[in-house]
């Protein structure tokens, strides 16, 4: 079960010449579906790979903040993850869907998606009914819980963790740009 999440890191560096990625405070986290691997890429090596994806097929994508000097917290970008967790949506496929999920649950903490009463009896079904406090004409989303075996938890956190933290280049100095507390 633990290899089914397993997020493999590209560590390759950069071939653009001069690329700021090494350096940067903020970057883009891509990952390469249905390989699960996570490349990190500064704007302009994003926008390229962007340019190159089929029509249709958006990447699969979220922007990471480097943790500032000193912090041993992992600061996340809320609106990064929650256009993972819409971008998600999208993909069919098992792995997806629970990240999605979990992806669901940082979401409802920090209160950028909350809990909903069911409308339909697909959502009397589902584990969580999601709206969007900013967008309340939206429908309400229904996520059904992915099948756990409890021991395979603290890897499960741990991959989640490389999905949506930073890499291991230590920070610049200067202030967060999140603003926002870990999760």
């Amino acid at each position: 079960m633990a290899e089914d999440w397993k997020i493999q890191r590209d560590r390759a560096a950069c071939l653009r010449p001069g690329c700021p990625l090494p350096t940067s405070r903020s970057y883009y986290a891509v990952l390469q579906w249905p390989a699960c691997v996570r490349t990190d890429m500064c704007d302009a090596c994003f926008q390229d790979h962007e340019r190159r994806c089929p029509a249709g097929e958006p990447p699969i994508f979220w922007r990471a903040l480097r943790k500032p000097s000193g912090s041993k917290e992992p600061t996340l970008d809320l609106n990064s993850l929650r256009a993972l967790f819409d971008r998600l949506a999208d993909v069919a496929d098992d792995r997806a869907r629970a990240l999605r999920y979990f992806c669901a649950l940082l979401l409802l903490r920090k209160r950028v998606l909350r809990m909903v009463p069911p409308r339909n009896a697909e959502q009397e079904r589902a584990d969580l009914v999601l709206g969007d406090p900013k967008n309340k004409e939206a429908a309400p989303i229904a996520l059904f819980a992915p099948a756990i075996d409890l021991s395979d938890l603290g890897a499960l956190k741990e991959e989640l963790m490389a999905a949506i933290g930073e890499g291991n280049t230590p920070p610049p100095a200067g202030p967060s740009e999140a603003g926002q507390p870990a999760p």
